[in-house]
């Protein structure tokens, strides 16, 4: 019940972060800067993240102003609760992957890194390793190597189980299994 709450919390934010904030009195500006709207933010493997207007939201009282940003604020204190109750590996692994992100130096394009973002942006929408509708893990488009060496130049490290987690397509194959 909590969990489904929070979720709710997480993605009204979403919603209310990802309207325009412009204000136009002319209804022709409006309307055509509805027009130019980017619905779509991004699409990866098999997830597009949508992003919403909130008709009216420029018009909210700082109360309810102040509600939203609590809300936001409360979707992200339990963030880390979401990727534990998920899986026992998430947080490390979405620590070493946020890691490699920001702290790395070397080259960040090619095959290999084009997939490893891919499954990056898998993760943090799923919460953890595992599909959030089909349970079953996410297969790295990179080799284990590839990620090693990532995570070495960017200076960190992962639990040898994370890592087996993440490799070996039988282990922990299903988030929820009711076998």
């Amino acid at each position: 019940m909590k969990a489904n709450i929070l979720f709710t919390s997480v993605l009204f934010s979403l919603f209310l972060f990802g309207c325009q904030s412009d204000q136009h009195n002319d209804d022709t500006s409006k309307s055509s800067q509805e027009s130019n709207f980017q619905w779509q933010v991004d699409r990866f493997a098999d997830i597009r993240v949508l992003r919403y207007q909130i008709p009216g939201f420029d018009k909210l009282s700082l109360k309810q102003k102040k509600f939203v940003y609590y809300l936001t604020e409360a979707g992200l204190a339990g963030r880390d609760m979401m990727y534990d109750m998920n899986y026992r590996f998430n947080l490390r692994i979405r620590k070493a992957i946020e890691d490699i992100i920001t702290k790395l130096d070397g080259k960040k394009s090619g095959k290999d890194w084009d997939a490893f973002m891919t499954y990056a942006k898998q993760f943090w929408f799923a919460n953890g390793i595992h599909h959030h509708y089909s349970m079953d893990k996410f297969k790295p488009g990179f080799s284990k190597p590839y990620f090693e060496s990532l995570m070495k130049e960017a200076g960190t490290s992962l639990h040898p189980g994370a890592l087996k987690a993440m490799f070996v397509p039988g282990y922990d194959a299903k988030k929820v299994s009711l076998d």
